[in-house]
């Protein structure tokens, strides 16, 4: 027997499985789409995997701002209860001074 003979052999073997077994065979078939579809599918494993992700990386992102929104709101408060906030934010943020004060600016030589 050469490889030919073989190869019809199998596939003579599986034509007539085919033949006989029809019903198993749209059966399997069946089942086997069935599970693609729950698996691979728009509302399947794969998509509800990638959906739970996104969601917990929305939660985080959400708790990070509710956190920095409470910083600001706390932010804000000092500014309206201390002068001496106010007037720190003034003079770093925004490089406002009193009447009469001079500013000097130290320039840093970077090529020594």
């Amino acid at each position: 027997m050469d490889k030919k003979d073989k190869k019809d052999g199998l596939f003579k073997i599986i034509a007539r499985f085919f033949k006989y077994n029809l019903k198993a065979v749209f059966v399997v078939i069946f089942f086997i789409c069935l599970i693609s579809f729950a698996v691979f599918g728009n509302k399947g494993l794969l998509q509800r995997i990638k959906l739970e992700s996104e969601k917990k990386d929305l939660e985080t992102q959400l708790e990070n701002e509710i956190k920095k929104t409470k910083e600001l709101q706390t932010e804000i408060e000092e500014l309206k209860s201390s002068d001496s906030k106010l007037e720190k934010v003034a003079r770093e943020k925004y490089g406002m001074t009193k009447d009469g004060e001079k500013i000097y600016k130290i320039i840093i030589d970077t090529t020594k």
